[in-house]
């Protein structure tokens, strides 16, 4: 792939992550149970995506036995993935949250060493150190570790596993199948997950109030039409572990929105911590023209 065709992929990258760090302002818009708010937003997003993929739907026929396996466990990774986060930013704070999912590119570059080979170099593991330092100065004002929120903790540890499931069972499909045609099936096969476990909950499906709608209607549209879909498609073209690595930047851009669009003061710690998200980003894009110029 020639230099100006990664500089696209990046590009799209960068644009999903800044769409998916909106996932946890947009929460709070919402008063419904997780599994709630994690099906109406796949259920919108996997609708939208199937009419966009058209003919190209027919491609997840042609997958095989195990292929379809594997994409029935996506799927209900990416739900278990989205109910946990969702949960967990209900009862933990945002900074809490956010530090303990950032354990996912430690378990995606562990995993994608197992399972495709992917090295994890001198570059991928110091942008980790570095992007978790970053997190952590961030998140330090308000990370709590007592009272009730060791529960919401334990979630986001739980959800950087199903995500990193999510990333890597992802990761082999998607050198088979278009973007839209993958998305839109795993969004569809987690909607469903998600409208079983609210029925086995006793959730009601209507009900809301307004201001719920607004919340599952920008959380089918931001970060998951935007924010999920445009990672699965860097996923084609990068390393799985490169990509879920870069979602440490997910702390600084949601920051960065609230800065210019509420006004929310930056302070000396958190410009330190934005630094280190940065040095972080770049020294991934040195490892994957490493990796780029052995391959």
């Amino acid at each position: 792939m020639g230099a100006a065709q990664m500089g696209k992929v990046y590009l799209i990258l960068a644009f999903g992550l800044l769409a998916a760090s909106q996932s946890g302002n947009i929460i709070r818009l919402g008063d419904a149970h997780p599994a709630v708010i994690a099906f109406y937003r796949l259920a919108l997003a996997g609708l939208v995506m199937a009419a966009l993929a058209g003919a190209r739907l027919r491609q997840l026929a042609s997958l095989t036995r195990a292929e379809r396996l594997m994409l029935l466990l996506a799927g209900a990774a990416l739900a278990g993935h989205l109910v946990l986060w969702i949960a967990a930013v209900q009862r933990t704070t945002v900074a809490n949250a956010a530090l303990f999912f950032s354990v996912n590119p430690l378990l995606t570059a562990v995993g994608a060493h197992l399972l495709f080979g992917e090295r994890v170099g001198r570059w991928l593991g110091l942008a980790i150190a570095l992007g978790l330092g970053g997190i952590a100065i961030l998140g330090y004002a308000d990370l709590r570790l007592e009272g009730d929120d060791w529960l919401g903790d334990l979630l986001s540890l739980a959800c950087a596993v199903f995500f990193a499931a999510y990333f890597l069972l992802g990761k082999r499909l998607r050198g088979r199948l278009d973007n839209r045609a993958y998305v839109a099936g795993v969004y569809l096969v987690a909607a469903l997950s998600s409208l079983a476990a609210l029925l086995a909950l006793g959730q009601p499906l209507t009900g809301y109030s307004p201001r719920t709608w607004l919340c599952f209607g920008l959380m089918a549209l931001v970060p998951t039409l935007l924010g999920h879909t445009l990672l699965n498609h860097a996923l084609r073209y990068l390393d799985a572990s490169f990509v879920s690595a870069a979602t440490l930047s997910e702390p600084a851009l949601a920051g960065l929105v609230a800065y210019f669009a509420w006004g929310e003061g930056v302070s000396a710690a958190a410009g330190l911590g934005y630094a280190l998200i940065a040095g972080a980003v770049l020294l991934l894009i040195l490892d994957q023209r490493e990796v780029a110029r052995r391959a």
